[in-house]
């Protein structure tokens, strides 16, 4: 059986890489690197990331990513599925879901019961007043006031080229909150809606495809960091 840990521990070691110098490589903080060798992959923040961050750690040793991958699919995928933030809004879906579809057909039984009520009334069934069907439907009244929009920016990202890149995107400055932090590895794509600002770290920006609000948003130079508005992309200065 392919070992995740001790295939990426033997070959760091191997290598001499200590793990400030992974972290640099990589741009995967230690704690996460320790938490991967450790085969401990309820440390990272969410399956997806786990996927990404074993593709660039094995990738960077020289070690094969399929197997690393293969193997955690088949040992760790379903169970961390399941505990996963994605896991958990589908199973709550599903139970809210529930709830609202029996709401919905004890409604209509009860506009079916008037409706027949009403229909046998009209025919003369049950007694000898006529009630027309229309005076039994009940009165439906909808809201003619427009709802308040906030104008929001669509961010995707999309990694591209072999190895992927470091990624990092936080809502309006450097002190906002994470919405982001991982490898964004080839293929893969995030989106964000964001209100006014975007704070965003990239490792490689060659290596990552960027769209704002559907159109291209060009961003050149090697790592940085950027704030994306509206009007596009500005490089912040080195700090």
């Amino acid at each position: 059986m392919y070992e995740i840990g001790n295939s990426l521990k033997n070959a760091r070691v191997r290598q001499g890489i200590d793990f400030p110098t992974a972290e640099a490589g990589t741009r995967i903080r230690v704690r996460y690197l320790r938490a991967m060798e450790d085969e401990q992959f309820d440390r990272l923040p969410d399956p997806s990331y786990v996927r990404g961050f074993l593709r660039a750690y094995t990738t960077y040793l020289g070690l094969d990513p399929l197997l690393a991958l293969d193997e955690y699919e088949s040992r760790y995928g379903d169970l961390l599925l399941a505990i996963s933030s994605d896991g958990r809004r589908r199973a709550q879906r599903r139970a809210d879901g529930r709830p609202r579809r029996r709401e919905a057909k004890l409604l209509w039984l009860a506009i079916g019961g008037v409706m027949g009520i009403a229909l046998l009334g009209w025919m003369g069934v049950g007694g000898t007043t006529s009630v027309p069907p229309s005076s039994v439907v009940p009165e439906v009244r909808t809201s003619t006031t427009p709802r308040p929009t906030t104008a929001a920016m669509d961010i995707r990202f999309t990694g591209r080229g072999q190895q992927g890149a470091y990624l990092e995107v936080r809502r309006g400055s450097e002190t906002g909150a994470t919405v982001y932090s991982g490898v964004l590895v080839p293929g893969a794509t995030h989106r964000f809606i964001i209100t006014k600002f975007a704070w965003v770290r990239m490792g490689n920006p060659a290596a990552i495809a960027v769209t704002l609000n559907g159109s291209p948003l060009r961003i050149t130079g090697g790592t940085g960091t950027f704030v994306i508005s509206r009007s596009g992309a500005e490089r912040l200065p080195a700090g």
